[in-house]
């Protein structure tokens, strides 16, 4: 059975809307098109927390983009609602005693995200939908017809912890991070990919999910130090189930490594990523 399903949310790409038209992140076409539709002052009252709420895989995860980006992504509730939320805690002082010393800059930017999101709904999402809603229908094809999800499973040796895989699909952020789990059964993609190459990186990133579930008892994922042997293990197991890999060449030494060790096809997820660590620690 498939576990793969594509989501166009507003919310989730309200958020990425706003990081990609005050740079923010994301420097392409999607975010030239809308910024002048901004007062330059907003934009850059979000620009300039812009380490704050931006993440680089494997080196940086900004101390504001769980609360600031992650839960407003999900798409629980409206967007303008959580901003709105923020704001109160802000104003009453309700807020945990390590938010004190941001609450002006959380509040700050909170108060342009509330601001500008029932024009996005109304005028740029029905676009943007459209756009969604065109891609994935190709991409859904490819992994109900090849059967994949199940493969990836039977290779890495567990199942996915959640009923589906949702990929929470977003037009703004060409040229910038993407595969950003937001919830265990929550990942954000652009739709910029053709049909082929969207399916191994989400085929890709479904197996980092299935690793989490599979390593959960070691350091992995637990620090970015750990993150090249993790992506590559992806990579490993996806050659395992396709038979190739196709988007992520920085990792293939590590791809290599494993397949040349004698019996690795028997090894666990658990023995595989203890020998790629002892690899990266020791040249």
């Amino acid at each position: 059975m498939n576990k793969i399903a594509f989501c166009a949310n507003p919310d989730t790409n309200y958020v990425y809307h706003m990081l990609s038209v005050s740079r923010c992140g994301y420097d392409n076409a999607y975010g030239e098109k809308y910024r002048s539709r901004y007062p330059v002052e907003d934009l850059q009252t979000i620009k300039q927390y812009e380490r704050e709420l931006t993440v680089s895989g494997g080196e940086h995860c900004g101390s504001w983009y769980h609360l600031m980006v992650i839960i407003p992504a999900r798409g629980e509730q409206k967007a303008d609602d959580f901003y709105g939320y923020l704001l109160e805690c802000v104003r009453t002082g309700e807020v945990p005693e390590e938010w004190v010393p941001h609450a002006e800059g959380i509040a700050a930017v909170a108060r342009v995200m509330v601001k500008y999101y029932a024009d996005y709904v109304q005028n740029i999402w029905p676009i943007e939908r459209e756009k969604i809603e065109a891609h994935y229908p190709a991409v859904q094809r490819l992994f109900e017809e090849r059967g994949f999800t199940d493969r990836a499973e039977a290779c890495v040796g567990c199942t996915l912890p959640v009923e589906q895989f949702q990929c929470m699909l977003v037009t703004s952020i060409a040229k910038g991070p993407e595969a950003i789990d937001i919830s265990p059964g929550q990942d954000v993609f652009g739709i910029e990919r053709t049909a082929e190459d969207a399916f191994y990186f989400i085929g890709h990133e479904f197996i980092i999910y299935l690793l989490k579930e599979a390593l959960k008892e070691e350091d992995a994922f637990m620090r970015l130090e750990t993150w090249m042997v993790t992506e590559s293990l992806a990579e490993y197991y996806l050659k395992k189930v396709l038979g190739n890999t196709r988007l992520f060449k920085d990792q293939q030494s590590y791809v290599a490594f494993w397949e040349s060790l004698p019996g690795h096809e028997e090894m666990t997820a658990v023995q595989l990523y203890r020998l790629g660590w002892e690899k990266r620690s020791f040249g």
